[in-house]
Formats: C-alpha cells, sequence, structure tokens
C-alpha cells in the first residue's frame, strides 16, 4: 500500500477509530444524556471538587467560550453547582450535585463497559501502548 493512500494516513485511522468509539459511547450512555464532553467535564469534577470552571477548561483543553454553555447545560440539569470561592468571590468553584454524585460510579461502569467494546480486540498490554502513544500526541510531558 502506497504512503499516501487514504488508508495508510494516520489522520484518518484516527478519525474512523474516532467515529467509533463516539457512536458506542452514545448508545452507552443514553439514558444518561452524556456526550464525551459533558462526561469528561462530570468525571474531572468528581475527581476535583471545587475545581475552578478556568482549570476545567485547561485541562479538557476547551476554549471558556465553548465550555459555558455546556456548564450551564449541567447545571440546569441539575448535575453541576457553581459556588463562590472560598477566597476570591471571582472566582467559581465546581461541584456535582448530589444526584450526579450518586450517579457517577453507574456511569464510570459504562464508560469502562463501553471502551471494553470498543477495545476488545486489543491486548491489555496493546490497550496501554496506545494509550501512551496518544498521549505522546496531544500532551507536552511526551
Amino acid at each position: 500500500m502506497a504512503e499516501d493512500a487514504l488508508d495508510a494516513q494516520i489522520g484518518y485511522n484516527l478519525r474512523r477509530a474516532s467515529t467509533f468509539a463516539l457512536n458506542d459511547f452514545a448508545v452507552e450512555l443514553a439514558d444518561a444524556a452524556l456526550r464525551p464532553v459533558t462526561y469528561g467535564m462530570l468525571a474531572l469534577i468528581d475527581e476535583r471538587p471545587g475545581i475552578s470552571a478556568a482549570e476545567l477548561g485547561r485541562l479538557l483543553g476547551m476554549k471558556s467560550a465553548n465550555m459555558a454553555p455546556l456548564l450551564a447545560e449541567l447545571e440546569e440539569r441539575g448535575l453541576v453547582e457553581r459556588d463562590d470561592h472560598a477566597q476570591d468571590k471571582r472566582v467559581r468553584v465546581l461541584t456535582l450535585t448530589r444526584a450526579a454524585s450518586e450517579a457517577m460510579p453507574g456511569w464510570r461502569r459504562q464508560v469502562r463497559r463501553h471502551e471494553d467494546r470498543f477495545l476488545n480486540r486489543l491486548t491489555e498490554k496493546e490497550r496501554a501502548t496506545l494509550l501512551r502513544l496518544l498521549r505522546l500526541i496531544w500532551t507536552e510531558e511526551g
């Protein structure tokens, strides 16, 4: 196969794998009406209660203009609460609501099921290698 053939291009294969993963994620979490981006936001808030919206956006690589409507959506759905920072009233901190905190373990199980399903052809070692290689692409730590 020629190296410039579409099927030999990494970007094309990443997009195909991403589409496959996104479609399966949508099916797995349809009952929760969560998308990868909203699940990612909730998972990080769960892992770091009291995180600021700015820090959440930085960790997710999102612009505040893109994140603000998503935070508003999660707040309207009763999943996220925004409160004033104890020392700096200009900063709003984020926490999960009780309902979201109670649902999060189930959502995490669903995401694990989803990942097991779409990565089922890979061994544990191959999964670890894939994760390491993907992180090398998008992080500055590589």
